[in-house]
């Protein structure tokens, strides 16, 4: 019997026909708390759905409502409402032995991007220098630092919570030696650290939209053999090559050559709209 099932035969008599008819067929889970999208017919029943929840899953603590999206320069989730079992927002998600500390009311995280964190840390070979430019509370870092052998990870956060979530999420994984976390603009950050002489094996470039007005100071990182740019953006499935366009005409204007090394079509975005992540070569002749 599925979830949807489940509610609709604990909820008869306190719900109408209709209000079972569109119940969430599905939900998120992060850490100990669940995670629903209701239709807004619902909305005004939300307390005695999310008791009911509490119910048939006794491991759960909480119980949080989404009734917005994401927005602003520091992707906050508008709209994660609490409804049932206890008001904690801190949640402790693990995933690929990894721990991510972090408050689902203000830092978003897409369960979505599961094989991609995964795989990042697949492609590192050992001894790399990386820099992650938008870290959040370590996605991409804190999985490339435990299952690779980096030298040395710069990962740069802009959002001073999610900056918080991050230096919390390196101690509680044990990887000081391999991350410096650091708080600021990627575009002043990346750039203090090429001055410094810094210049990475690969650099992490994960967020929407494509950043576009990031790359010419990406590349001051680029060592002149080449390094490697995991670039990413949401297109048609057909239109990846746009992007790889995108930041080939920018590294042209450096005096760099650019390959596209390979393509990965994450997860679907919308209709025909795909998050892709694309893997550039960039180096000088």
């Amino acid at each position: 019997m599925g979830f949807k099932d489940k509610l609709k035969e604990n909820l008869k008599g306190l719900l109408t026909e209709e209000e079972l008819s569109i119940l969430p067929r599905g939900f998120q889970t992060v850490g100990k708390v669940i995670i629903l999208k209701l239709n807004p017919i619902l909305i005004e029943k939300r307390e005695i759905i999310g008791k009911t929840c509490l119910k048939l899953f006794p491991n759960i603590r909480s119980i949080y409502i989404n009734l917005g999206k994401v927005v602003g320069t520091f992707r906050d989730p508008k709209g994660i409402e609490f409804i049932a079992g206890e008001d904690n927002p801190i949640v402790e998600h693990k995933e690929h032995r990894i721990i991510y500390r972090f408050d689902i009311t203000k830092i978003m995280f897409s369960k979505g991007n599961i094989y991609e964190r995964k795989y990042l840390a697949t492609l590192i070979k050992g001894g790399e220098i990386i820099v992650d430019m938008f870290a959040g509370i370590g996605y991409f870092s804190l999985p490339i630092a435990k299952h690779a052998s980096p030298e040395k990870i710069y990962s740069i956060e802009i959002n001073p919570v999610s900056y918080k979530f991050l230096v919390e999420n390196i101690k509680i994984n044990h990887l000081e030696e391999k991350i410096i976390p650091i708080l600021g603009n990627s575009k002043k950050e990346v750039l203090n650290l090429s001055k410094s002489g810094i210049r990475a094996d690969r650099i992490i470039m994960g967020v929407f939209p494509a950043p576009k007005d990031f790359i010419r100071e990406a590349l001051s990182l680029a060592k002149d053999k080449g390094s490697i740019f995991h670039y990413e953006g949401v297109v048609s499935k057909e239109d990846f090559l746009s992007l790889f366009e995108e930041f080939h005409n920018e590294a042209k204007k450096m005096d760099f050559k650019s390959e596209l090394k390979a393509k990965r079509y994450v997860k679907s975005y919308g209709p025909n709209l795909y998050h892709v992540v694309l893997d550039i070569l960039a180096y000088k002749e």
